[in-house]
């Protein structure tokens, strides 16, 4: 069997807990940083752990014929992985929404540091980003005039 050329990501989705329910990021460029971040990190944490639970591994058995082929099948002949429910898809697969958020509002929500930022959402946005060079572009800029206008704002005059 030939390899399969591997191309890597140019960028990529860094995470770190900051210890207190808080989470630091970076995507894009873009700093990533509140509760919303620490979520998303144990979702994508927990994903990657169900990944080696029991009923998600293959049954690895030796061959009949009694060579040293393996044979690599489904623990359940029933359901397939995607039946049982078992993402494969990358942490940051590109999923196409109906219900994008704009340029603006993504940019918006990404540099939002609350609590009640929904995570989902926000990687919704970073997705879309990764899927649509487009629309990361205007997240990108518009995340750019949102720093300038709070720069702005805040001028200390002495």
């Amino acid at each position: 069997q030939s390899l399969i050329p591997y191309e890597p990501q140019d960028d990529f989705l860094k995470l770190i807990m900051c210890g207190d329910g808080t989470a630091l990021g970076f995507r894009f460029g873009l700093p990533l940083y509140g509760k919303w971040v620490w979520k998303l990190k144990d979702r994508i944490d927990e994903m990657f752990m169900d990944l080696f639970r029991v009923q998600n591994l293959p049954d690895v058995t030796t061959s009949e014929t009694g060579n040293d082929e393996i044979e690599v099948k489904a623990r359940s002949e029933d359901n397939t992985i995607e039946e049982r429910g078992y993402d494969t898809s990358q942490y940051d697969e590109h999923v196409v929404q109906s219900n994008r958020l704009s340029a603006e509002e993504g940019a918006t929500l990404l540099v939002r540091t609350d609590d009640s930022v929904d995570y989902e959402c926000a990687w919704r946005v970073l997705r879309d980003m990764m899927g649509d060079e487009a629309y990361k572009v205007a997240v990108l800029k518009s995340h750019e005039l949102l720093l300038a206008s709070n720069l702005e704002s805040n001028k200390i005059v002495c």
